[in-house]
């Protein structure tokens, strides 16, 4: 009989026709002597996926999984760890670009019984653009200081689509948590560090990101949401202690507008609305036009949580997916779309 693979990479994807193959490539050129397998859930029937799949069946072992209708990334994370053969767990999402050490880096930091978490960071790769230059850049060199500065006790709020852990530890946690349409992976986090869970931020498992926000007309009402399913989160887990926020001009003035400008549809038009007029500003300034709106939104969708039932939430949530694959979709011309 064959032997169960030494690791099993869990990929969720929704109309993913167009990253796939990158991914996919990147993972059949790995330097891991031992087998793993490649389980892909297909969020629902929508796209050339499986037929993407199966170009790489004789050079990957695949298990696919298809839903027929989408059910969210939480829905596609659990049927595709619950299918996993693999002693190790590694999180892959569909929009990564692994390095060729990739799941050996990963399967080294798991001893057999130990109770850890590895998370690799992730750099976001942009087109080149005035938000990109402006915002998305700096931005996410920001983050990723932060993520390599973050104390031991706080490194499970980075858990997110590059990791990796026991399926014996997963056992012992739970799934993700079916009640969390978004911010799943903040929860998944929580409830692993409460566990006792090691937390490891590996610097070289760092990979590219594809997919980030490419515009304030998606990175705008992201932030909204992100808000929310943090608010979500405080609601169902009242342990967790928010950080206490100083009080600045600054701070006063996203929050005024924040109850002034109140749905994700407003600051989604917010969002476009900067992307015209980034070009006339200056860099600098230009940044900080992206950040407030970014803050603005946060706070609104934090405050939106006690207002508004979570089902709209969760529509809102799948919405918002289905703008950022359609963001990034290329055209004839090779890059993506960011019409609102």
């Amino acid at each position: 009989m064959e032997s169960e693979p030494i690791a099993s990479v869990v990929v969720p994807t929704y109309r993913g026709e167009h990253r796939l193959p990158t991914l996919l490539e990147a993972l059949a050129n790995q330097d891991v002597e031992e087998s793993f397998e490649v389980v892909v859930v297909v969020d629902g029937e929508v796209d050339s996926s499986q037929s993407v799949l199966r170009a790489y069946s004789d050079r990957l072992n695949i298990v696919e999984i298809l839903r027929p209708e989408s059910g969210g990334v939480v829905a596609a994370l659990n049927d595709g760890f619950a299918a996993a053969k693999g002693r190790v767990l590694i999180r892959c999402d569909d929009d990564l670009t692994p390095g060729p050490d990739f799941v050996r880096r990963h399967v080294a930091w798991h001893d057999p019984g130990s109770l850890r978490a590895v998370i690799g960071p992730t750099r976001d790769v942009f087109t080149d653009s005035t938000y990109a230059r402006a915002y998305g850049r700096p931005a996410n060199e920001r983050a990723l200081a932060g993520v390599y500065a973050r104390p031991a006790n706080h490194r499970w709020i980075h858990w997110a689509a590059n990791n990796s852990l026991l399926a014996t530890t997963l056992a012992r946690t739970g799934p993700y948590n079916p009640a969390f349409a978004f911010g799943e992976d903040f929860e998944m986090g929580w409830r692993l560090n409460e566990h006792g869970v090691e937390f490891v931020i590996d610097p070289h498992l760092e990979v590219e990101h594809r997919g980030p926000a490419p515009s304030a007309t998606v990175r705008v009402p992201r932030a909204f949401v992100s808000g929310a399913s943090h608010a979500y989160f405080a609601q169902h887990h009242p342990s967790f202690r928010q950080p206490l926020q100083v009080t600045s001009v600054w701070g006063r003035a996203t929050s005024a507008t924040a109850r002034v400008i109140r749905t994700r549809t407003a600051f989604t038009r917010l969002g476009a609305l900067i992307d015209r007029a980034l070009p006339l500003f200056p860099t600098p300034a230009a940044s900080k036009l992206v950040a407030f709106a970014v803050e603005s939104a946060g706070r609104a969708g934090a405050r939106s949580i006690d207002d508004v039932p979570l089902s709209a939430h969760q529509d809102a949530y799948a919405l918002q997916r289905k703008e950022e694959v359609r963001a990034h979709r290329p055209t004839r011309w090779g890059r993506g779309s960011t019409l609102p």
